[in-house]
């Protein structure tokens, strides 16, 4: 997630080589010594903090954990629709304060490489991943499409069942309106199954949080192709030590993890997938080779946080 002139920086200063550069910048050859890197990167980081670009960079995150975290105190409340079996939709927050900075960091780093095309979330719930995001749209000149049902999962799933999580369309608008910028913000309302199909924008960040894996499936059939270069996938519903290999592979468990893992086997995509810092949430890069790996990896991004 480093951007463009921070990291010709970093090659600059023999940190960073640009021949182990992988097909994308947010990924490396596996031959090379990730861990040993990093840590280095951090501590050139750390001691330049007044270098103009970086500056800017933290001051920008600076900036997004600020706004970030007053949503969480302007837009909380008790979910009267509350249905999920086990409680998980009774707060109206599902995304906001510090879990959406590596939303920041990865749209800051997109836009610094010119990636084309808009911010797709699928799945909104409330609204609080929207606002967060409709906030990164205006502070980076890009457009955010907001896609969902607003009626609730489509079905019963695992411990899912049809209707929960359900926020209607004028409530997340009204949430946007109060704690965002919707000017910022399309809606597509409906199912991904018939909404998407005639989907026709380049993406450059696609967030996915459905739950289900029979509605992942339905939004990366229909937009995968839309995904520019460089672009990135985040998706909700990873848990650490369960749904990835240690090779960066995805686990056939259930949810968003098991429409994934279908989906790139299907299709026979290549592709590394890492925890994103925040709970629950996974980084996916499609990759061109079968020897990339992923080379900003949590605990970097956990090192960067450290001094914001």
């Amino acid at each position: 997630m480093i951007p463009n002139n921070i990291y010709k920086n970093l090659i600059e200063q023999n940190l960073l080589r640009q021949d182990d550069q992988g097909s994308s910048p947010f990924l490396i050859k596996e031959s090379v010594p990730v861990k040993e890197k990093l840590e280095a990167v951090f501590a050139w980081i750390k001691d330049n903090q007044t270098h103009p670009e970086i500056a800017a960079w933290l001051g920008f995150l600076r900036a997004c954990r600020r706004d970030f975290g007053q949503l969480r105190e302007k837009m909380g409340y008790w979910n009267k629709e509350k249905s999920h079996k086990l409680g998980h939709d009774q707060w109206s927050i599902g995304w906001g304060g510090d879990p959406m900075l590596p939303f920041a960091a990865y749209l800051y780093a997109l836009k610094s490489y010119a990636a084309e095309g808009v911010i797709l979330e699928c799945g909104a719930f409330k609204g609080s991943s929207t606002t967060c995001l409709s906030i990164l749209a205006e502070k980076l000149d890009l457009q955010l499409i907001c896609a969902d049902s607003f009626e609730g999962l489509p079905g019963d799933e695992g411990h899912y069942s049809k209707g929960d999580f359900c926020g209607r369309l004028e409530e997340v608008q009204d949430n946007v309106a109060a704690c965002g910028v919707p000017e910022r913000v399309t809606y597509i309302k409906g199912w991904y199954a018939d909404t998407l199909k005639e989907f026709d924008q380049a993406i450059s960040l696609l967030w996915i949080d459905v739950d289900l894996q029979e509605s992942t499936l339905d939004v990366l059939n229909h937009v995968y192709s839309n995904l520019s270069a460089p672009s990135v996938i985040f998706s909700d519903g990873f848990t650490v030590g369960v749904d990835f290999t240690q090779d960066n592979q995805i686990v056939y468990t259930g949810g968003e993890a098991a429409g994934l893992y279908r989906f790139f086997k299907s299709h026979s995509i290549a592709y590394q997938a890492v925890p994103g810092w925040s709970k629950g949430l996974a980084i996916i890069h499609p990759t061109k080779q079968p020897n990339e790996r992923v080379l900003f990896d949590s605990t970097f991004f956990d090192n960067i946080v450290s001094i914001l």
